[in-house]
C-alpha cells in the first residue's frame, strides 16, 4: 500500500540527514544515482538565464546540475528538512514547501519543470493530476524532464522486485513508462523522448504544447 504524504514526509525528514552520504554509495534501486543525473540534465536543453522549478528538490543534487549551466533554479519539497539542507547547500535556490499535487507558483510562471526520484510518490491515482499541474507552471514551449524509478512494464517491475530481495520497498509503486507517457501527452507535453538511465532508472524529457 503506498505511504500517506504524511509517511511521506516523516520519511524524507528522517533521511534529510544522511541523504547525501547515501546517494553517493548507492544500493538497491539507487544503483546508478549520479550517472542518471547527469544523462537526465542532459536532456533538458535550456536558454541562459531560464527559471526552472525543481519538483521534489531534495538537497538539491538534480537543480546542482543545471544551476551550473546558468539557470535560475526554485524548488518545492514536502520535507521541511530536506530544504533546510538544500537551503544551506545552496543559498541561491529559492525553495518552498509543495508537490507535485500543490506547486505554489503561478500559472506559466517557469521555463522547465524538473523532478528526479521524486514522482513515484505521488499515488498512482494522482498521477495524472500531478502532469496537469506540472503542466500549468510551465510556460507555452517551455520543458520538462521528470527522472525516477520506473519500469518499461509489469514484468520488469516484478523482475526487479525478486532480483532486489529485501531492498524492494514494498510500500510503493513505481511507474509505468507507458502509463506516464500517457499522462504527459494527455497533459500537453509533446515531443517526449525516453532514455534509460541506470538498472532501475528511466528519464523523459519534453515540452509544454505551444
Amino acid at each position: 500500500m503506498p505511504r500517506s504524504p504524511q509517511e511521506t514526509e516523516s520519511l524524507f525528514d528522517a533521511w534529510a540527514a544522511t541523504y547525501d552520504e547515501d546517494v553517493n554509495r548507492p544500493t538497491g534501486l539507487l544503483v546508478g544515482y549520479e550517472e542518471s543525473l547527469h544523462r537526465a540534465a542532459a536532456m533538458v536543453p535550456l536558454p541562459a538565464n531560464a527559471g526552472v522549478l525543481d519538483v521534489g528538490i531534495g538537497t538539491g543534487a538534480f537543480a546542482r546540475l543545471l544551476a551550473n549551466g546558468g539557470a535560475r533554479l526554485s524548488g518545492v519539497d514536502v520535507s521541511s528538512e530536506m530544504l533546510a539542507r538544500c537551503q544551506a547547500n545552496h543559498p541561491s535556490f529559492a525553495l518552498a514547501t509543495g508537490s507535485f499535487l500543490q506547486i505554489p507558483h503561478p500559472d506559466g510562471h517557469f521555463d522547465a519543470l524538473v523532478s528526479s526520484f521524486a514522482f513515484h510518490e505521488v499515488s498512482p491515482e494522482e498521477r495524472p493530476r500531478a502532469c496537469a499541474q506540472s503542466a500549468r507552471v510551465i510556460r507555452p514551449g517551455g520543458r520538462v524532464c521528470l527522472l525516477d524509478i520506473m519500469f518499461a512494464s509489469p514484468a520488469a517491475r516484478t523482475a526487479a522486485a525478486r532480483e532486489l530481495r529485501e531492498q524492494w520497498d514494498p510500500d510503493e509503486v513505481y511507474p509505468l513508462v507507458g502509463d506516464l507517457d500517457v499522462s504527459l501527452r494527455s497533459a500537453g507535453f509533446t515531443g517526449l523522448r525516453w532514455q534509460q538511465t541506470g538498472p532501475y532508472h528511466w528519464a523523459v524529457a519534453g515540452c509544454r504544447f505551444a
